[in-house]
This record gives C-alpha cells, structure tokens and sequence, in this order.
C-alpha cells in the first residue's frame, strides 16, 4: 500500500513540474532589423522582446507586438491565432507605421504576482564554448547548454569560460522575458580579457621607483622611465615612412616602468613552469639549429647557452598571461607597452629615426642587413638569429634592443592611423563582439629577420593576437607607478 501511495505522489509531483510550463504548443514569434526587441503581448499579457518562442494553450488568442517610437507614438502588429494541440505556430511579424499610442498597459504595468510567474532561459553555446559558467543575477545555474528557470522580469545573464590562470571569456547580457516563455540565447563569449579576481586584486600602496629596481628574483629588471611629452609619428620626409604613422601627434605621459630588456628565455620559463602555460607549436631555433619544438615548456628548461635570448614564438596572449603572471606574483601592476609609452620609450628624447640616428650604421642592433657579429656570414648558424639581450648599446634611457632582435607586444588595436588617438599615453583599443573580425594587436621594434626600415622608432604594424608567427615575436614589460 505504501508502495502504491508512493507511486502516485512521483506522478503527482512529474504531473505538477510538467504543469509549470502548462501549455502544449509554441508561439514562435519572429522579428527582423529594426522590429528586433519589440515587446510581445499574448492576450493582453507581456511574453518577451521579440524574437521569442511563448509556451500557448489550444485554441484562440490574440498576438499584439509593439515597438515605441517615442513618447506618443508606437508602431504595431496584431494578429488573431488560432492553433492546435502539440504544434509550433511561426508568425513573422512586420511592425506597421507608426501611430498615437493607446492606453494600454505595457510591461512595467504587470502586478508583482503576475512578475512571479515562470519563464525558462534556453541558453546554448558553440562547441568551443561549451562547460562555460552560466550565472543569472549573480547565482550559478548550471554549465553551457542549459535551461535555467526564472521569474518573470528582467534577469541578469552572464556566461563565462576560464582560459587559463589569468585570462576568461565572457558573454553579458540584461534579458528580459514574460510569463510562460521560453527565451533562446545563443552566447558567443567575447575576446580573452582578465579574469574577475585580478580585475578586483586591491591597488598598490603609494612607492616611490627610480633608477633601476626588479620584484623578484625572476622578474625582469625595470628602469624607471620619467613622466614627459614628445612627438609621436614620423614627419613625412622620413626616409621608410608609412601612412600610419601619421599624423604625428603630441603626446603627454605619467612616469611609468619599463623592463631593462626584452624579457629572456630564463625569466619566461619560470612562468611556464609555474603555471603549465600550454605555449603550442612554433619553428624556433635551438643549439641544433633549426627545430619544431612539440614541447617548448621543457625545451626553455634545457637550453642554457640560450637562457639569455629574448623569448620568441610568442603571441599576444601568451604575453598577456606571463604579465597577469607578474603582476599576481609581485601584487603590482605589471602589463604590455600602450604604442605611445613604447614609441616614447624608444626614442629616449630623439626625433631621429632611429635613437642613435637617422642612418642604420653598424653594430646598432639586430636587424637582417645590420652589420654585427649575429649575422649569417660571421657565425655557423642557418641564416640570422636573435641575439643575447644587452648586445648592444642601450639608448638614453637604458633600454637595450627597442629596435632590432623581436617584435614586441603593445596592448594596442591596430588603427589605420593617429587621427582621434589618446594624448594621454593610454592604451587606444577597439572593442569586438559576436562574430565581429578579430582587431589586430600592434607589434614595434621590427626583429632579426627584417629589413632596418621596419627598424624606426615610428613602424608601426598590426598582427593577430593569435599569431605566433614562429621565432620573432617576443615580449618587453611595463610596470605602473603611482
């Protein structure tokens, strides 16, 4: 007997969730350009922001859909439905021209009962992204795919996808449904961005830096670089001179840190070790020459004679997490270059092209037709090489290799050129969403391999973030200062 009651309060109880969402067919409401994110009304009743798919009984029902204009007018669509049992309806719904606004009751206008009624957020993902956190209003509710339910009203959704120690994806949006529907959401996590808890790490306390100072054992050796202003960009007479690089432009900056060298083989693979950073493929160059290291994580451990080089095979992320890296180790502020702190790093308080001058000369740097003693002819390796940092004489503010050796990194979008460009020193970066083409991120300083006209103080190029580009992208520090 007991059994038998059992079995039916399971029944009751399946018949009762199955109830929640009460109606046998789907109004599936559908809207195009401007019509997108009109309200959707049932019966008198606010269902959601077209398009969306309303859970509705057999029988007759009234659709209205409305779209404010302004104040006074509104642009409508209404329809009378008939509809079956168990089917979906599909309405595409053309919004007419705009007319006075009548005094009926819009969403804002529900009781607070009728707010307490159920809906269901259908959220799904692309394969990549899927497992992603999905919280609304501040509560985890489950990984991506997942049907969450929630009250009628307007919900808070965020989905978020770990990368790696530092970094996250995430996807943001306020969502707002009615009684008994059900909200499709497609999510396409944004471009990689730090994740919550550095972004809260609690600011540094007042320091005063000058001279040349390092963090820890393994970080790289800053020099203080003082606060300024300079002429960003290359007059047109400059002899290599591209269209980006103009117009030039006066910039004005706070003091900041930089790292004395491009950062070494030795400091990142303590990153890499620490935190299992997975570095992926890229052709680089060992003592054996040429190689495709499969796992560059051990190869940085084991090549000493190399540990002094500049670390390459680099891309933007990987910069990225090796500062985050820094900064959660140290608890200060360590990032990429903006373009403007770089530029004014390299010139050092020249206008020339170069901070030893307009000529490339000899034993300057690191370039493909610089002459020095990494070049192909004076040593047994196969073509140019990067050399050890500090082969050269720093410029005025002790920095060695701003030009020449590897690409480095700056936090920089890519802009065609500086018209509406920061004076301030700060980072000038164009956002991306959804499907929108990733912006490049802009790189400085040219490397080995290229020609010394990429080698000014002015080029400028930008490159996907994820590009490796094989062994001439590395990476050079800056620390704030308070």
């Amino acid at each position: 007997m007991k059994a038998v009651y059992i079995s039916t309060l399971l029944a009751l109880s399946f018949a009762t969730l199955t109830n929640a969402y009460a109606a046998e067919s789907t109004l599936s409401v559908t809207c195009k350009g401007n019509d997108v994110g009109a309200e959707v009304l049932v019966n008198g009743k606010f269902k959601g922001e077209c398009p969306v798919d309303v859970l509705v009984p057999e029988g007759r029902l009234n659709l209205k859909v409305q779209k404010e204009v302004d104040a006074s007018t509104v642009r409508l669509f209404e329809q009378e439905i008939r509809i079956g049992d168990n089917v979906t309806k599909t309405v595409n719904v053309v919004l007419g021209a705009p007319q006075p606004k009548v005094g009926k009751p819009h969403a804002q206008d529900l009781t607070r009962d009728e707010m307490k009624k159920g809906s269901v957020l259908s959220i799904t993902c692309r394969t990549d992204e899927m497992n992603a956190d999905v919280y609304v209003d501040g509560t985890h509710r489950g990984t991506c795919p997942v049907d969450v339910r929630v009250s009628e009203g307007t919900s808070k959704l965020r989905v978020q996808k770990k990368v790696d120690a530092f970094n996250e994806r995430i996807f943001e949006q306020e969502v707002r449904v009615g009684d008994g529907v059900v909200k499709n959401i497609v999510v396409q996590l944004d471009v990689l961005q730090p994740n919550t808890a550095i972004q809260q790490a609690k600011p540094e306390q007042a320091e005063v830096k000058t001279g040349k100072f390092q963090d820890c054992k393994y970080c790289p050796e800053m020099v203080v670089i003082p606060a300024g202003s300079f002429d960003m960009g290359s007059p047109d007479h400059e002899a290599g001179r591209n269209v980006d690089e103009g117009p030039v432009h006066r910039v004005t900056l706070p003091s900041f840190a930089m790292s004395e060298t491009e950062v070494t083989r030795a400091q990142f693979a303590v990153f890499v070790h620490e935190t299992k950073h997975d570095l992926g493929d890229c052709w680089a160059v060992n003592e054996y020459g040429w190689i495709n290291p499969a796992g560059r994580s051990s190869d940085l451990a084991v090549e000493v004679s190399l540990d002094n080089r500049p670390v390459s095979c680099v891309n933007w992320f990987d910069a990225q997490a090796y500062v985050q890296w820094l900064a959660k180790k140290t608890g200060k502020t360590y990032r990429l270059p903006t373009e403007s702190e770089w530029e004014y790093a390299a010139r050092a308080g020249t206008t020339t092209a170069r901070y030893w001058g307009d000529d490339v000369g000899q034993n300057n740097a690191n370039c493909s037709d610089c002459v020095h003693k990494w070049d192909a002819a004076t040593n047994p390796w196969e073509g140019e090489q990067a050399s050890p940092v500090a082969s050269f004489k720093p410029n005025a503010f002790g920095l060695y290799d701003m030009l020449g050796n590897v690409w480095e990194w700056t936090e920089d979008t890519y802009h065609s050129n500086y018209k509406g460009a920061p004076a301030d020193g700060s980072a000038w970066v164009q956002k991306t969403a959804g499907n929108e083409r990733i912006v490049g991120r802009v790189i400085r300083g040219g490397s080995f391999k290229n020609h010394s006209l990429f080698m000014r103080s002015a080029f400028r190029m930008g490159i996907e973030p994820i590009k490796r580009y094989d062994y001439r992208f590395g990476i050079r520090v800056v620390r704030s200062l308070p």
